[in-house]
């Protein structure tokens, strides 16, 4: 069954404690964290003082998507964190990337835009835990689903199982809610939803919903 990871800034964050109870108490086992400059995608989120502010109050696992340039500057900022991805596009310096996600602690992992192959991916599966596959062209609110993005993880999967590096995850962000989810946890072994989760009738109801899909049954 693929794992679910929630974005948490989809919460409402004058309440962040509250929110993240309410999220762990529902079943979510890991939280998504993104970081946006405003400059490798058009919006300005998430900032260290933030993220420090959310590992202060839960002990859920937290899974930091970097969207910036030059992301080997910024990823000490977010020690504490089990996962950080780090966008392919972002920099020439990928291993120095990643090498210092391992540095301090954390399991690396690539992301690649919906117009990025593959490929981008292939030249670090030494040292990578994951690839996170974007759905959406983030930044933009009300992006939508790119359909694409599920035979590019099928297709993926299939590189990476011919290379015998099955045991790197493939996952799925952007976009992700009840309509597609079935068919996203045929190809991902792990899905990122936040509005999704946190929209009216509430997280509750929702991750019930979100659960029985990912175990094969129906919303």
């Amino acid at each position: 069954m693929p794992r679910l990871s929630v974005g948490v800034q989809a919460a409402d964050l004058g309440r962040l404690s509250e929110a993240v109870a309410a999220l762990a108490e529902a079943g979510v086992e890991r939280l998504h964290f993104d970081v946006m400059d405003g400059v490798f995608v058009p919006r300005l989120m998430g900032g260290a003082e933030l993220f420090s502010a959310l590992r202060r109050v839960t002990d859920l696992p937290l899974d930091v998507h970097l969207m910036t340039v030059h992301p080997e500057r910024h990823v000490a900022a977010f020690e504490g964190a089990e996962r950080i991805t780090v966008h392919a596009e972002a920099t020439p310096h990928l291993h120095r990337a990643l090498a210092e996600a391992e540095r301090i602690g954390a399991r690396p992992g690539v992301a690649l835009l919906p117009g990025s192959h593959p490929s981008g991916a292939m030249g670090v599966l030494e040292v990578i835990e994951h690839v996170l596959l974007v759905a959406v062209d983030p930044g933009f609110p009300g992006a939508r689903f790119v359909p694409a993005v599920l035979r590019k993880a099928k297709e993926l999967k299939g590189k990476l199982e011919e290379l015998g590096r099955e045991g790197i995850a493939v996952g799925v962000d952007g976009g992700v809610n009840l309509e597609n989810l079935a068919a996203i946890a045929e190809v991902a072994d792990f899905v990122v939803s936040g509005s999704a989760v946190m929209r009216d009738p509430g997280p509750r109801t929702n991750l019930s919903r979100f659960f029985a899909v990912l175990e094969g049954g129906k919303a």
